[in-house]
């Protein structure tokens, strides 16, 4: 008899650890036991137990995901507000707040891309980009089973440079009403009162911070600089000087005529600089009474200057664009 009783003990329990899988927080379960028999073949009155009942109890689980492609944003250098998107949902069996971070990932990789610079001014969203808080300033509530779409934001280094990678963490913390974090009941189980737990698990080894039941779990974005690389270089040579002869020995006295070449290189394999335009200003050194300037265009790269007839070439096969003028 002991033996069947303590087996319907064990079954009872299961059941109820089932059945409070998704049940609400402090609801309070009730159950009794009935026992039939029978004695010399006839039937005896069925014995029924005491009611057990107990409170369900907190447990607070949420997932973070990253929700929009591709994995590595591509920017360019100085972009504002560059803007990606995650999901946050809610498989607590309760209503829970959320504290939200946002933060670069120095020096970590995240797809096979290793971070090289940082965003700025990174900022969060939780109400599609009406408005924006600062990156560790955001706070939000979800009731059970609910998503929310949390927008995250930054701008880009004016000086950054072509393939440098940008990666952001985001991370979702389980909290208080009164802003402290969430922690798991550690005493022995009270079945009349509501104990927490945080169930929270991780999403893989490539997981930066996800450890587990800790109430917390990030998830990761990144961007992807292509931009152009652009330099200018300024070279000169003389091409004539009124008394020198021969010209290739002209010197840059007083009347000579001074020829520029300069050198426009863009050094980005992947991007191309767009609506390009060279200005260039002489100083009040020069007599520009009567200037003939010239302009000619030629693939390399400029390492010197070089007069000959008249014309000016950059060294290493290289000129772009060249103008003359003389000394005063």
């Amino acid at each position: 008899m002991n033996k069947l009783l303590s087996m319907a003990a064990i079954i009872a329990l299961a059941t109820v650890s089932v059945n409070a899988a998704g049940t609400a927080v402090n609801t309070e379960v009730k159950n009794t036991a009935t026992l039939s028999f029978s004695v010399s073949g006839v039937a005896q009155t069925d014995v029924t137990s005491n009611e057990d009942s107990f409170v369900v109890d907190k447990k607070i689980d949420f997932l973070l995901t990253h929700d929009d492609d591709p994995k590595h944003l591509v920017v360019v250098a100085n972009k504002q507000d560059a803007q990606r998107s995650f999901t946050l949902t809610n498989e607590s069996n309760a209503p829970q707040k959320y504290r939200l971070d946002v933060s670069n990932l120095a020096g970590k990789t995240y797809d096979s891309k290793t971070d090289s610079a940082e965003m700025q001014n990174l900022e969060i969203s939780i109400d599609g980009g009406g408005t924006w808080t600062a990156a560790t300033k955001a706070t939000a509530e979800l009731a059970a089973d609910a998503t929310l779409t949390v927008l995250v934001r930054g701008d880009v280094l004016a000086d950054a440079t072509d393939a440098q990678v940008m990666n952001v963490q985001l991370e979702a913390v389980a909290i208080k009403s009164d802003g402290s974090e969430e922690q798991s009941t550690t005493t022995a189980d009270n079945k009349s009162s509501v104990d927490t737990v945080l169930a929270e698990g991780t999403s893989g080894a490539s997981d930066f911070e996800n450890t587990g039941f800790d109430g917390k779990y990030s998830a990761w974005a990144g961007y992807l600089i292509n931009t152009p690389n652009v330099a200018l270089k300024k070279l000169s040579c003389v091409w004539k000087d009124e008394v020198t002869s021969p010209d290739t020995n002209a010197k840059r006295i007083p009347g000579a005529t001074i020829v520029y070449v300069f050198d426009l290189h863009n050094a980005a394999t992947t991007t191309d600089a767009t609506g390009v335009t060279l200005k260039d200003t002489l100083s009040t050194d020069y007599d520009l009474t009567g200037t003939v300037d010239s302009a000619k265009m030629a693939t390399g790269v400029a390492s010197d200057c070089t007069c000959t007839n008249g014309d000016a070439s950059g060294g290493n096969g290289g000129a772009a664009l060249g103008g003359d003028a003389a000394l005063a």
